[in-house]
C-alpha cells in the first residue's frame, strides 16, 4: 500500500535516527496558544518537545499527548489527528538533529516583506492554497481548483487535512509545490520539497 506524504517523511526520519537510540525517546505534545506562529496558516498551535528542542504545527486537529518518537514508525497515519502528531514530532526531532533550521516563525515586523517576496516569486502564476490560510494572500492570484493551478502553496493544515493532502500528493512531480512556514519545514526538508520561510529561524 502506498504511503501518504507524511508517512513517507516519517520513514525517512526513521532511517536518519536509526541506531541512535532516539526512536524510543519521549515526546510531549501540547496545545500552545501563546506561541508566535507563521502569518499564513489558520488553526491551533500544537507544540512537540523532544530533548531540548521544540517544534510545532498549526492544525485544525489539535492533540495533547505523551508518546514516543517510534509511535509514528510504520504507522499509516491515515487520520488528521495522527498526522498532526507526526508533523509536530518530525519538526522537533529534525530540529534536534539539526536537519531542520526553520523551527520558529519570523518576527511580525517581517511579515510584509515575506508576503511581498512570495508574491514576487509567484508573479503570473495561478496558485491554489492547500490548507486554511489567515487573511488574503495579497498580490497572489488564487484559484479554488487545484487542477487549475500552476503552483500549490501548502500550509500546515494542508498537510494534515484529507483534502489538502490529496491535492498536494496529486500535484507533486507535476506542478510546483511550495511548503510555507515552520509547520511544514520538517516534512519538506526530509522529502526535498521546496520550502518558503526566508525569515524563520
Amino acid at each position: 500500500m502506498k504511503m501518504n506524504l507524511i508517512a513517507s517523511a516519517v520513514a525517512r526520519l526513521e532511517e536518519t535516527v536509526k541506531n541512535s537510540g532516539c526512536d524510543e525517546g519521549s515526546v510531549s505534545l501540547t496545545r500552545n496558544p501563546k506561541l508566535a506562529v507563521c502569518q499564513y496558516p489558520r488553526g491551533v498551535c500544537v507544540e512537540a518537545c523532544f530533548g531540548d528542542r521544540r517544534g510545532h504545527v498549526v492544525t485544525p486537529d489539535p492533540i495533547q499527548a505523551c508518546t514516543k518518537v517510534s509511535f509514528m514508525f510504520g504507522a499509516p497515519l491515515n487520520s488528521p489527528v495522527e498526522r498532526t502528531a507526526a508533523c509536530a514530532i518530525v519538526n522537533a526531532v529534525t530540529a534536534f538533529f539539526c536537519i531542520n533550521r526553520r523551527v520558529n516563525p519570523c518576527e511580525e515586523s517581517r511579515h510584509a516583506a515575506c508576503l511581498s517576496g512570495l508574491a514576487q516569486a509567484l508573479a503570473g502564476a495561478r496558485v491554489y492554497a492547500a490548507g486554511d490560510t489567515r487573511g488574503p494572500l495579497t498580490g497572489i492570484t488564487i484559484t479554488e481548483d487545484p487542477a487549475d493551478a500552476d503552483v500549490l502553496l501548502v500550509v500546515g493544515p494542508g498537510l494534515i487535512s484529507n483534502e489538502g493532502l490529496a491535492a498536494v500528493e496529486e500535484a507533486l512531480g507535476k506542478k510546483r509545490v511550495i511548503c510555507l512556514g515552520p509547520s511544514t519545514a520538517g516534512v519538506a526538508t526530509l522529502l526535498g520539497i521546496e520550502h518558503w520561510c526566508p525569515y524563520g529561524h
